[in-house]
């Protein structure tokens, strides 16, 4: 009987220790690892030293350094150190370094195409880990925005979605009612406006301003850049003792509402929610993670990336963008990592990573015929729509110079459509909005694209303002203006004055 009690304290005693050692290794599990620790800290860093930062700023979170573009090294080394982007020649965040307790951040508020009346801070680029973003937008020829002013229809007026009047007409304004304006048409002739997070423009004969002067606005023309809109990136290598780090690369978030135009190592990016970048080995990759992205006019889906080769120090590409694939299962999970760890304070608004599954469906649209090539360009349908007969028709070779039609066949389930112009680099001149009821808009090419002999076009079917489907782009060789003659074969004979447009404009 003894021996049996003996026996039975020491199993309560060894129960009792296995169940603390159990416990003990639960609670230890439980726990974030030192490097997971770390990135917790950086990020709530980040937030508590640049959630304020203005528009056009570069904030430093940690470990990050800064140049101007006289070359000298500027005060940025404590959290919450401010510098005016446009005196930034570069901005760069170090890899993360366990031992030492660093990890690169640093976060820049870039204006570009956004105005000021949408967001204060336009653009907002968080640098993590082994960044290097270099300005190479000329500070003597940069876009400055301003605070914009508020102005008033004396009649009511016609708001169009270019300084032309063959710009399509997109919105309303009463006599009276009060929009922001931002700038002028080069010419003076018309003012830039937000109306319903929409850009338009106005007829300067018919508005006046309450305060201020309407004369002192900037102008505003197609090319038009400011400070770090174009740069170089460069990103390194990832930590590799810390696998619960994100990886090293450029988160970029937009408000919303407007197309979102950057340049990247000489690629032009489109995009409306959020996009991640890496740039190394000669490739420049583009991730889109939420929205609408294009690459050089290729629509990219949520959930998707692609690369460009890169030549010059990876200043230009090499060639087109290829490699056009669904992110991998690795991928997704740093990128989740990425969007999970950002804080609400840094962000618009909160987005996630596209799951496999809904990656999936999008696979099935595009292999489905949502997919298929047309117009000289790829169709790529990300909704749902019924892309299938979607495509530009007309012109498909060189047209003349004057108001020009154009024509595509039309996407089922669409809301509207955007016809884009592009230069003879690809690069955006303007957009105009179309009715989902139409599929044919005509523009004056001069006032449109200007001087352009060589231009591409394309159409993006759209579905609650975001791209379903894109024609691709169709690059055209314009013919010179044909030019009248008189009767006599002399010289050609007057032309009437147009009339001056006075009202509703």
């Amino acid at each position: 009987m003894r021996k049996t009690r003996r026996l039975s304290g020491v199993l309560v005693v060894l129960g009792a220790g296995v169940l603390l050692l159990i416990s003990g290794l639960a609670s230890s599990g439980a726990q974030p690892s030192v490097c997971e620790t770390l990135v917790q800290e950086a990020f709530a860093a980040l937030e508590t030293a640049c959630a304020g930062a203005p528009g056009s700023s570069a904030c430093f979170g940690r470990a990050a350094a800064a140049t101007l573009a006289d070359g000298s090294a500027p005060r940025f080394g404590q959290p919450g150190d401010v510098l005016a982007l446009s005196g930034v020649q570069t901005v760069q965040t170090q890899p993360l370094d366990v031992a030492d307790g660093e990890w690169g951040l640093a976060l820049l508020n870039v204006h570009a195409n956004v105005p000021r009346s949408l967001s204060e801070s336009g653009l907002r680029f968080a640098l993590l880990g082994d960044v290097l973003v270099e300005n190479v937008v000329d500070g003597a020829s940069a876009f400055t925005p301003v605070e914009p002013l508020a102005i008033t229809p004396l009649v009511a007026a016609n708001l169009r979605s270019a300084p032309s009047l063959d710009g399509q007409v997109i919105a309303n304004a009463p006599v009276g009612t009060e929009l922001m304006a931002d700038g002028r048409s080069p010419d003076g002739e018309w003012v830039r406006v937000m109306k319903e997070n929409q850009v338009a423009w106005v007829s300067r004969q018919i508005v006046t301003a309450s305060a201020g002067d309407i004369e002192s606005l900037p102008s505003i023309s197609a090319d038009a850049r400011t400070p770090m809109q174009a740069f170089v990136l460069h990103t390194g290598a990832d930590a590799a003792d810390c696998a619960e780090a994100p990886p090293s690369l450029l988160v970029i978030q937009a408000p919303g509402g407007l197309a979102a135009s950057i340049t990247v190592n000489g690629v032009d990016i489109l995009f409306d929610s959020a996009i991640a970048l890496r740039a190394s080995a000669g490739t420049l990759q583009v991730i889109a993670l939420d929205g609408s992205t294009a690459v050089s006019l290729i629509p990219i889906p949520a959930g998707f990336t692609l690369d460009v080769p890169m030549a010059d120090g990876s200043r230009a590409p090499a060639g087109p963008a290829t490699g056009l694939r669904p992110i991998s299962d690795g991928e997704r999970d740093a990128l989740n990592r990425v969007a999970g760890g950002l804080p609400p304070g840094l962000l618009y608004r909160a987005f996630s990573v596209p799951t496999a599954a809904q990656v999936a469906e999008v696979l099935a649209a595009i292999r489905s015929g949502g997919g298929a090539a047309s117009g000289g360009g790829q169709i790529i349908n990300a909704s749902g729509v019924d892309c299938s007969r979607f495509q530009a028709t007309a012109p498909l070779s060189g047209t003349v110079s004057g108001r020009t039609p154009f024509y595509w066949d039309a996407a089922q389930g669409v809301s509207g459509y955007r016809v884009n112009f592009f230069d003879a680099n690809g690069r955006l001149i303007t957009s105009f909005n179309v009715s989902a009821t139409s599929t044919t808009f005509a523009v004056d090419l001069d006032a449109a694209i200007g001087g352009e002999n060589d231009f591409g076009w394309s159409v993006d079917a759209l579905l609650d303002g975001q791209v379903a489907c894109s024609t691709g782009s169709i690059f055209l060789s314009r013919q010179a203006q044909a030019q009248l003659a008189g009767d006599d074969g002399g010289a050609p004979p007057p032309q009437p004055t147009p009339t001056a447009c006075t009202w509703n404009c």
